[in-house]
């Protein structure tokens, strides 16, 4: 069943790598325009990514391009594009990977430290507006508690909300865990828009069962 449609309108949105090249900053510029201009789908904004930026991170993408489904997506262009592939450390404690095209991967770093910064209007049929899920972004510091709380509040959490308010860039993988904690999760779906790519898609939905 369907719950309508969600819009998430981007009034402010900033997500910077600590000593980030000037080169880096302006390639990422070019690759949200072609992507806004193109109203690019998930593949093509991450395609588009991986031609024109000198290598791509595993924990930025997902905030960069708003990508629910990382590894699958890289996973089906990993062949088509020869994409290169080496470890790194996120804020200090998130393994992840660095992806690119190019061969020789030396010369890119082996930790990142990034920080977001935004202001996102939340307009749903429901009226759920984007303040309970900061209110639980400051009281509570895990992902995955802060989804287990929101879920246990009553809200029904899209995977843009999980990443937007609380971090979350996999939240299937937390739904999982939290159903084998015998948590009772259902699944809808809704479409959602966004400002930020210009583009409307189905996503799942999570809501507890019986709140």
């Amino acid at each position: 069943m369907s719950m309508g449609r969600i819009d998430y309108q981007i009034e402010k949105y900033h997500f910077s790598c600590s000593d980030e090249s000037p080169r880096l900053t302006r390639q990422w510029v070019d690759v949200l325009e072609e992507c806004r201009q193109q109203k690019a789908g998930a593949e093509e904004r991450l395609r588009i990514a991986l031609l024109n930026v000198d290598y791509v991170t595993s924990f930025e993408l997902p905030f960069r391009l708003l990508l629910l489904r990382t590894p699958q997506l890289i996973a089906g262009l990993r062949d088509e594009l020869q994409l290169n592939q080496k470890d790194a450390i996120f804020n200090g404690k998130r393994f992840g990977c660095v992806w690119s095209l190019k061969a020789d991967l030396s010369a890119i770093p082996d930790e990142f430290h990034y920080h977001l910064v935004t202001r996102i209007r939340r307009v749903s049929p429901d009226g759920v507006s984007s303040s309970p899920f900061q209110q639980i972004a400051k009281e509570v510091k895990s992902p995955r508690e802060r989804i287990r709380r929101a879920l246990a509040s009553g809200l029904a959490v899209t995977a843009l909300d999980a990443l937007f308010w609380f971090g979350c860039q996999r939240m299937a993988a937390d739904v999982l865990r939290l159903r084998k904690t015998g948590m009772r999760i259902v699944t809808s779906d809704a479409d959602i828009f966004d400002s930020l790519t210009g583009t409307i898609r189905r996503v799942p939905v999570y809501r507890c069962d019986g709140v």
